[in-house]
């Protein structure tokens, strides 16, 4: 990827997942970053982020800061409160000093399910299943406006990103559940498809977005970061196969749903693409897994 001018960048929970990586990554493409983060940071205190703002004047504002929820999320108010209100604090302060470009951690999840045939494009509409992907599908309407306003705005949508071990998503349980002698279990048929990405896929393509927004008009971006498309059932089956495990069909529709991307578009303005294949990821998640089973 090109040098792009030197930025100054301040990440809104930064010390987290993506956050930690990112900034390192921009620090070394030879960018300013300062990271924002509890307990010094509240994206929740209005002051707060005034304070920071006057302080350190960043040209481009990362919000990473989100409460994580699934299907049947019980934090609600929590993940609204921070994924929205928050995200709204921090643009809302942003523009009133005139910061001009604000990239912001959407999600996949905005759009809810597709036919396995028609993967969602970035034009299709919002249909989120639960309070997480709602509370970003929210924060983004509320960004338009911004841009409405002359604000430049980049909306990443990954899909799940992997590396994280300490949350429990395909195909990370899948692999625990073999390491702790149990046998997967797949909803229903097994035959709807996800997508998956490393975070370092994850991180090279926030960096990417930021070049890009660094010479972008104003206005409002929105990119997928998708890759890996896999039926779940012979997702279960590698992992299965790799551990030495078994794999069950559970009948339940509750989570067989389909949810994959587009990528053309987003791939070729971003010029990103991801590295590591599924069976890269399970051969990097498998030593780290064990390792946690072991305490070590």
């Amino acid at each position: 990827m090109e040098k792009v001018r030197r930025v100054k960048i301040a990440i809104a929970g930064g010390n987290g997942f993506i956050g930690t990586p990112l900034a390192k990554r921009l620090r070394a493409d030879g960018h300013e970053v300062q990271v924002w983060d509890l307990p010094d940071f509240d994206i929740l205190d209005r002051g707060s982020i005034d304070k920071h703002l006057e302080s350190f004047e960043p040209e481009c504002v990362v919000n990473l800061a989100a409460v994580l929820g699934g299907m049947n999320a019980r934090n609600i108010r929590e993940i609204f409160g921070v994924n929205f209100i928050g995200n709204l604090n921090l643009a809302d302060a942003a523009a009133a000093v005139g910061v001009k470009r604000f990239v912001f951690a959407s999600s996949l999840t905005v759009h809810g399910s597709n036919d396995p045939a028609h993967p969602v494009s970035l034009a299709s509409p919002f249909n989120p299943r639960h309070a997480y992907g709602a509370s970003k599908a929210a924060s983004e309407f509320a960004l338009r406006e911004y841009a409405k306003q002359g604000m430049t705005v980049v909306a990443l949508r990954p899909t799940i990103i992997l590396g994280d071990t300490k949350i429990d998503h395909a195909p990370i349980d899948f692999i625990k559940t073999i390491l702790q002698g149990g046998e997967i279990e797949i909803f229903g048929t097994g035959e709807h498809e996800r997508e998956w990405i490393w975070i370092d896929d994850a991180v090279d393509g926030f960096a990417r977005a930021i070049a890009f927004i660094a010479a972008a008009d104003s206005g409002y971006y929105p990119f997928f970061l998708s890759a890996n498309r896999i039926r779940m059932k012979d997702l279960a089956e590698r992992v299965a196969a790799r551990l030495g495990g078994k794999v069950k069909f559970v009948p339940s529709q509750a989570q067989a749903f389909t949810l994959t991307a587009d990528m053309a578009e987003s791939a070729a303005r971003l010029g990103w693409s991801a590295s590591h294949d599924i069976n890269a990821m399970i051969e990097l998640l498998i030593p780290l897994l064990q390792a946690n089973a072991h305490g070590t």
